[in-house]
């Protein structure tokens, strides 16, 4: 399915949701989740674009009549003590509103952890939507992924957001309608990292990748480490400018590397000399802070820690706009006060590669597909 989510709609003064429903239906939007925080006027098939809608409930709302008997058709609402659904492929949802406080307060590994219990206690559970805080937040798990679209009205970043999910390309989509025209030129950004010896273990993906790639119009690559020197330089990538980081035990053999002139132009080093102190790098005017082991360390703070730490970034990088980090599987992505923090997730094992669009920060969290295992034949 291709399920649209939003959240945080309250009076929706700025007339937003018909550009958000616009928008949905430009996706193929077939279902709508709607994560709290609706306004009474606002539970309306028309309104909705006649899709169907799950809304979740605040506490002061549970009694009220529109969302009861004269609730429109196609309309179903999540209850506190009552939030998880079946969709209609059969998928489980969990479609609440305040779950995302749980992340102000947990470390990253220990929210991970309440997750996979809800998916341990309702068997299928494939996603958790939360709302409330007003910025976009995702957390990928193995089983279970929490999803936090933004608010519409009032949202702490950059105008009226929402998120896209397809469930058949196990695609994620975080985006926004914009309050007004940003002048400068569109350009995408490819983030990936911990590919390790991904080549050994699929000789078609950095092709397949490239495909990705050039299907979202990405012109710069960023990897975050942990990658093979034996893959730099790869000829799948000769479209890209490629900026990579290494680790400082690939040093030696990195600079004997670049001394053969086995480096192709299109790939430049980040941070040669302070490798652990992370590295910044300037794209169309955009700051990316590259740092490969922050990853770990975000499993150990809150997701305010985390904000906490890209803040201390910017400072010592001004206008830095994007933390990007690896090192761990689970992809991660969360809209702070001033800087978007991303770990794309691991590619060796699960394949994963972020887009950034720019300017309007649309944030894509995709995988890089494979083929299916051919039938099995009987032999006699």
């Amino acid at each position: 399915m291709i399920i649209g989510f939003l959240s945080d709609t309250h009076k929706d003064k700025k007339n937003a949701i018909p550009a958000i429903i616009k928008e949905f239906k430009r996706r193929n939007v077939e279902i709508i989740i709607h994560c709290g925080d609706i306004d009474p006027s606002h539970v309306s098939k028309d309104l909705f674009g006649g899709i169907p809608v799950i809304c979740a409930l605040v506490d002061q709302q549970k009694e009220e009549l529109v969302f009861n008997e004269s609730r429109p058709d196609g309309w179903t609402f999540t209850r506190p003590g009552k939030r998880i659904v079946d969709l209609p492929d059969g998928m489980k949802i969990y479609v609440g509103h305040k779950k995302h406080v749980d992340f102000l307060r947990m470390t990253e590994e220990d929210f991970g952890a309440s997750l996979a219990d809800l998916r341990q206690a309702n068997d299928g559970l494939r996603m958790v939507g939360g709302g409330h805080l007003h910025f976009q937040t995702y957390k990928q798990g193995q089983l279970v992924s929490f999803i936090n679209p933004g608010a519409v009205e009032d949202a702490l970043g950059w105008g009226y957001e929402y998120a896209v999910v397809d469930t058949a390309i196990n695609q994620v989509v975080f985006s926004r309608i914009l309050p007004t025209k940003d002048d400068r030129v569109p350009f995408s950004v490819g983030v990936i990292s911990d590919s390790l010896d991904i080549t050994h273990r699929d000789g078609t993906f950095w092709a397949r990748l490239a495909k990705e790639f050039q299907e979202r119009g990405v012109s710069q690559v960023i990897h975050c480490g942990n990658l093979a020197l034996t893959d730099i330089g790869r000829p799948e990538m000769k479209d890209f400018t490629v900026h990579y980081a290494i680790r400082s035990d690939q040093q030696f053999d990195h600079t004997a590397l670049q001394k053969e002139a086995s480096v192709h132009a299109n790939w430049k080093v980040l941070a040669e000399d302070n490798l652990e102190e992370g590295a910044v790098v300037n794209i169309n005017g955009f700051k990316f802070y590259i740092q490969l082991d922050l990853g770990l360390k975000f499993k150990t703070v809150s997701e305010r820690g985390m904000d906490s730490i890209a803040m201390q970034i910017r400072r010592k990088h001004p206008e830095t706009e994007f933390v990007l980090c690896g090192f761990t599987r689970e992809a991660l992505f969360v809209e702070g006060q001033q800087v978007i923090t991303i770990n794309p997730g691991d590619v060796n094992a699960d394949r994963n590669f972020v887009v950034i669009y720019l300017p309007t920060r649309e944030v894509t969290f995709g995988h890089v597909p494979y083929d299916p295992l051919p039938a099995l034949t009987e032999t006699k």
